[in-house]
């Protein structure tokens, strides 16, 4: 789900991102083309060890620089590539990724 919203006045964006990851089940991040991205993630993934980050990329492009970081953190699982234009086919899968990793490690277990 891609989320278009006007931003609260009282909230900027990125508190505003922060407040639907935490009411999140889990959080499929696209790194193809990362314009707010990384700040957003930068907000997110040390603060919610409870809620798994799903990272896709489109097999044309490359992961920028500074995710390297997120990979030590156990909630942020495995890079999944797709295809340009198979998105689609891909949502199973990582919800699948996602909802088995929760079943795996709890909450409790996501720690560095």
């Amino acid at each position: 789900m891609l989320f278009d919203f006007e931003v609260p006045a009282t909230r900027d964006i990125t508190e505003t991102v922060i407040t639907l990851a935490t009411l999140s089940k889990f959080i499929v991040a696209d790194l193809s083309d990362p314009r707010s991205i990384p700040q957003e993630l930068t907000a997110i993934i040390p603060h919610l060890p409870s809620v798994p980050v799903q990272p896709i990329l489109e097999s044309s492009s490359e992961e920028y620089g500074m995710f390297e970081h997120f990979k030590k953190y156990q909630w942020v699982l495995p890079i999944v590539t797709y295809e340009s234009g198979s998105l689609s086919v891909l949502v199973d899968h990582v919800v699948d990724s996602c909802e088995e990793h929760l079943r795996k490690t709890g909450p409790e277990s996501n720690t560095l």
